[in-house]
């Protein structure tokens, strides 16, 4: 015996959400205050991230979260600065290292490279680099952000939505590194 016939007026619940067009240039003007203290290298990305069609697309609470994403490249960095350990155990064998070809100089560079491994192992690399990834993920900074926030870039000349990567369509225009 079949079932009853389908309501006509029921609705769908998981009806897809429509995309969001970003303008492919990026928003106009300059990057906001950021309200932390940045070194370098967290100043260099706020302002590389400012510059981004994601950056449209964030409100007023989001600037907190991307100054708490560009701490987050001070903190990388100063886990890689803090010096060159095979140049200093260079100096320190001052003559008998030779030349850049020399087995000597090779030993040098490779205690000096585990030694660099070591380190970020120790500071918790690792985990910085987590924290940065899934911050990029809800800031829209990767393709599966970009894809689960459901948005399009548009094309300036013409106004029309480009289609989300993996989505059937045009072309995609890829994002350059500024």
């Amino acid at each position: 015996m079949p079932g009853p016939l389908p309501d006509p007026n029921a609705r769908r619940r998981n009806k897809r959400k429509p995309n969001t067009p970003l303008p492919l240039d990026g928003p106009e003007g300059r990057a906001p205050n950021c309200p932390y203290a940045l070194g370098k290298a967290g100043k260099k990305w706020w302002d590389f991230a400012w510059k981004l069609p994601q950056a449209t697309a964030w409100n007023d609470g989001a600037i907190w979260f991307v100054a708490r994403r560009a701490a987050l490249e001070d903190d990388l960095a100063a886990l890689d600065d803090g010096g060159d350990l095979s140049v200093v155990l260079g100096d320190l064998l001052g003559d008998a290292v030779g030349e850049e070809g020399d087995e000597l100089q090779k030993t040098v560079n490779a205690i000096g490279e585990t030694v660099g491994r070591l380190k970020a192992l120790a500071g918790g690399r690792m985990a910085i680099v987590k924290e940065m990834r899934e911050m990029d993920n809800r800031l829209g900074l990767n393709p599966k952000g970009f894809a689960d926030l459901r948005w399009v870039l548009e094309s300036p000349d013409d106004g029309e939505a480009q289609p989300a990567a993996g989505e059937k369509g045009k072309p995609e225009r890829r994002l350059r590194a500024v």
